[in-house]
């Protein structure tokens, strides 16, 4: 078996927007004072905890990945790993791994914050709702918010309102960027049975959803800069990346298509990684507004 299967289990592209999340919260809370060596294990730790979260879920959503256009070439559908529970062995080993780490090399808060993460990634999202209802995505986004905790623990063993704001960015893009993508594969959702918000109502309150979700983000990112924990530096980012945002939706909305909802989709992981560099610059470099 190739060990690119494998390196495909962990969805490096999804760990590397955590990771980014969890910088986020690390440095928006310590500033300029950064440890090199705690914050490269929160590195790891996170890496090894978000890379199990997403073999663990391979493993389960085998089904439903077999049934689904976008997912039917993955290794556990295409049995390029036998027996499946090789994979899921392979997941739960890394999420420990990365708990001890946590727990060992950071503090204990720290590993909590990633083993809550996972608990609500693969406990109430992936078992719990995304077969059943239609919040699927709504309350399981919690999960991405978790680093953002997590780097703050790293930092100062305690959970800073920084870090808090950051946590809820993330809940708040998570709808809608997740939406965009089930308007384009739709299809494949209905195929599987999965209740995402597009799969179950028609085009026109999905787009109305989707419009009305990256409003909230956008308001709520530049509202942010009324509490006392970002400055002029970020709300610059805000400012600027919530209006392209904003347009994205505009036109989704005025035009409901595959293409628009794609556009809207890329864009969208853009946006918040814009926000989440904004978050860390403006923490170093503060510039009152």
């Amino acid at each position: 078996m190739p060990l690119s299967d494998y390196v495909q289990l962990m969805k490096l592209r999804i760990d590397s927007l955590l990771l980014l999340v969890a910088a986020a919260g690390y440095i928006a809370t310590s500033g300029a004072h950064i440890d090199p060596v705690r914050f490269g294990l929160l590195m790891l730790a996170g890496f090894l905890g978000a890379a199990g979260a997403s073999a663990t879920n391979h493993y389960l959503d085998r089904d439903l990945d077999l049934v689904m256009h976008r997912t039917r070439t993955r290794p556990l559908p295409q049995r390029r790993i036998e027996p499946p529970a090789h994979a899921l062995e392979f997941g739960l080993g890394l999420v420990v791994a990365g708990l001890v780490v946590a727990a060992v090399g950071i503090n204990l808060l720290t590993a909590a914050m990633i083993g809550l993460g996972f608990a609500i990634y693969i406990g109430v999202y992936t078992v719990g709702l995304k077969r059943a209802h239609v919040s699927n995505i709504v309350i399981g986004g919690l999960a991405g918010s978790c680093p953002a905790l997590a780097g703050s623990a790293a930092a100062t063993n305690a959970i800073s309102l920084p870090a808090i704001l950051i946590a809820l960015l993330v809940f708040l893009w998570t709808p809608g960027h997740f939406w965009a993508l089930a308007y384009r594969s739709r299809e494949d959702y209905r195929r599987a049975r999965l209740p995402m918000l597009p799969a179950v109502s028609d085009e026109r309150t999905s787009a109305w959803a989707i419009a009305l979700s990256s409003t909230v983000v956008a308001v709520a990112s530049i509202a942010f800069v009324f509490t006392a924990a970002f400055d002029a530096l970020y709300l610059g980012v805000a400012l600027f990346s919530g209006a392209i945002l904003l347009g994205f939706a505009a036109k989704f909305l005025a035009s409901p298509s595959d293409e628009t909802a794609w556009a809207g989709y890329k864009f969208s992981g853009i946006y918040l990684a814009l926000l989440l560099f904004g978050a860390m610059a403006d923490a170093i470099v503060r510039i009152p507004v």
